[in-house]
């Protein structure tokens, strides 16, 4: 080293705003900056040449120089007052490994520096903790068997198969229509089983670029791709592990991934993105989809043996308009929640705008529902919702008829068309009546004794 880099590395040194001083083998000081001298009350000059036991009787340092081994984090009394200092010593070696002497480093210029610090760690500390349990939340199911609102007989079966299946570790397929509650469903079958303190993962196939799926889905190694984090990604299977994951619109999943969800399924096992390392999971799988998947596995887009290994168990959801008796307490539910969550007073629906509900037939199912009744609850001024208050869509006949119309299914034969028609024309008749009987057969230009025999034919029974 030349004269300049040795002054430069002095005067670093120098400047230091943490104590140092340097020893030699025999233990006197050869260097010692500013800020040490400054805790020993002395100035530079003054210890230069001196034994290190001259300024501090309890030194660690020839220990340090004897065994060759560093001594790190120790507190360190100032002389002649009640502060400390945490110093690090280290023995210096030379190029043969032999100590030649040893330096003392303080990590802080003042007891409040340590103090600072302490906080800093305490409060990283809180905020990991508070991010861990977020984390845990945001995985764990919010809704169970109860959280399915009803006692209408149709939901009354669903929730018993629900309940009856979840307890198994089969796969299960939900089938239902769009805003029937499917991962309401999936949150309780997983709460109900024999992993409820296990992670539930939802993923929309749907929802996700298929050019972004199977990075999320499965994750990635760093360097994957281009844009890819430098550690990589653990992907939403893995955090699935010990838990169940479920698969919301399962049907829109492209070929190349079925392949891949398949393999998860029989072998618990996957790849992440751009690596080779085999990675096993244990994952109960719950899928849902709204369409009808033999069609696409007759047509070749959706995998036969993957069609098989998910419908084990298939649980369908009746949709609200199989389960009108139901309306009245979501209405009433969905009512109380929007209050809360706008900060307005209760309001009530009156008899007649819930009869008028309860004759919709809910093309969106509750998911429709529950937004007619928050439109009301914000826009409606008074503490009573009326059947004028209700949305213009709701309330036109001509609209509802067509709603009921549109959703039969494609394929039907006649008889079956005309007996659906009837039963939506009935439920409109109803809700014209106010649910008087008498009424509402004289709408229909039908005898009371029909009206009886139709509306058990049709299972309607009103609110």
């Amino acid at each position: 080293m030349d004269i300049s880099q040795r002054n430069l590395l002095e005067l670093a040194m120098s400047s230091l705003p943490t104590g140092l001083f340097i020893c030699d083998r025999d233990g006197i000081i050869r260097f010692i900056n500013d800020a040490y001298a400054n805790y020993l009350r002395i100035r530079p000059e003054e210890a230069l040449g001196r034994h290190i036991t001259d300024f501090i009787p309890d030194s660690g340092i020839p220990a340090v120089i004897a065994s060759g081994e560093p001594d790190l984090g120790a507190w360190r009394s100032i002389q002649g007052s009640e502060r400390k200092l945490l110093v690090n010593r280290i023995p210096l070696r030379d190029q043969d490994g032999l100590v030649i002497g040893a330096f003392s480093l303080t990590l802080f210029d003042t007891p409040e520096q340590i103090q600072a610090l302490l906080q800093r760690v305490d409060l990283l500390d809180k905020k990991v903790n508070s991010y861990a349990r977020r984390i845990k939340s945001a995985l764990r199911a919010s809704h169970t068997i109860n959280s399915i609102l009803g006692n209408s007989p149709a939901i009354t079966v669903f929730k018993s198969y629900l309940l009856h299946y979840a307890r198994t570790e089969s796969p299960v397929l939900i089938l239902g229509a769009t805003g029937t509650g499917k991962e309401l469903a999936a949150s309780a079958i997983h709460m109900a089983s024999n992993r409820p303190d296990g992670p539930f993962v939802s993923i929309n196939c749907a929802a996700i670029p298929k050019e972004l799926f199977e990075s999320e889905v499965f994750g990635y190694v760093p360097g994957a791709f281009s844009g890819a984090h430098k550690d990589g990604k653990i992907g939403q299977i893995e955090l699935a592990d010990q838990g169940t994951l479920f698969l919301d619109e399962v049907g829109e999943l492209t070929p190349e991934l079925q392949v891949k969800l398949l393999r998860v399924l029989q072998e618990h096992r996957f790849e992440r993105v751009g690596g080779n390392e085999e990675i096993e999971v244990d994952i109960r799988i719950v899928a849902a989809t709204n369409k009808d998947l033999m069609p696409l596995v007759q047509a070749g887009t959706f995998r036969e043996d993957l069609y098989y290994r998910l419908n084990v168990v298939h649980i369908p959801i009746p949709p609200l308009r199989e389960r009108r008796e139901d309306i009245p307490l979501l209405v009433a539910h969905f009512a109380e929640k929007a209050a809360k969550e706008n900060g307005i007073p209760p309001k009530t629906f009156s008899t007649e705008a819930l009869n008028h509900l309860s004759g919709y037939e809910w093309p969106g199912n509750i998911r429709q529902l529950q937004n007619v009744v928050e439109r009301c609850l914000v826009l409606v001024p008074g503490d009573v919702i009326t059947l004028e208050d209700l949305p213009a869509e709701i309330r036109d006949e001509e609209a509802q008829f067509k709603s009921a119309v549109d959703l039969l299914p494609v394929q039907l034969d006649l008889a079956d068309t005309l007996e659906r028609i009837e039963a939506a024309l009935i439920r409109r008749a109803l809700v014209r009546a106010d649910f008087v009987q008498a009424k509402a057969a004289e709408l229909l230009g039908i005898s009371k004794s029909l009206m009886q025999y139709k509306l058990k034919k049709y299972s309607i029974t009103g609110h």
